[in-house]
């Protein structure tokens, strides 16, 4: 007797200090941004997120960035995003993930800081680099989480950022 109930104990806890997200769930969401550069320096989101397990999610996400006011002249680059972000703890309802992947924008102040950068290129342009995600992920309800994330960004200091959003699962039931 006591083994069985040992068995159903760790299969819950499993289950519980696991989950990210259901498996094969796919989410949607909207970030708002703020860049560390400046003061100034804000921008709005979207992703769409894809977990074909407990423990892994694949992201890509487009964010806006702008500058509000400096100026008359509105300023801003567009930054798109692929990564894969992997549980480092869960304490039900919240999830402590990292991840890494690619980053790029299309600022042009990046070449002036190009040399500041630790693993970045340009084609064109369009800067290429490499960044590594914090997130603090909690599910408000089923088929809703709100987040917290930090990005490190190769293309410099420039461009790491911290972003607030909120994800959502159509197929949660």
């Amino acid at each position: 007797m006591k083994r069985i109930l040992f068995v159903i104990i760790l299969a819950c806890l499993s289950t519980v200090l696991n989950a990210q997200y259901e498996p094969s769930a796919i989410n949607y969401g909207v970030v708002a941004v703020k860049s560390f550069s400046s003061i100034e320096e804000v921008g709005l989101g979207v992703r769409i997120e894809y977990a074909p397990n407990c423990y892994t999610t694949y992201m890509g996400e487009y964010n806006r960035l702008f500058s509000i006011g400096t100026s008359d002249e509105v300023e801003g680059y567009n930054e798109l995003a692929l990564g894969v972000n992997l549980i480092l703890f869960n304490w039900y309802p919240t999830t402590i993930t990292a991840g890494f992947g690619y980053i790029g924008n299309d600022s042009s102040a990046f070449e002036e800081i190009e040399d500041d950068a630790l693993i970045a290129f340009t084609s064109g342009d369009f800067n290429h680099g490499a960044q590594i995600k914090l997130r603090a992920l909690h599910q408000i309800a089923v088929p809703v989480h709100i987040f917290a994330e930090f990005n490190i960004k190769s293309l410099g200091r420039r461009y790491d950022t911290f972003l607030i959003g909120f994800s959502y699962d159509f197929d949660a039931r």
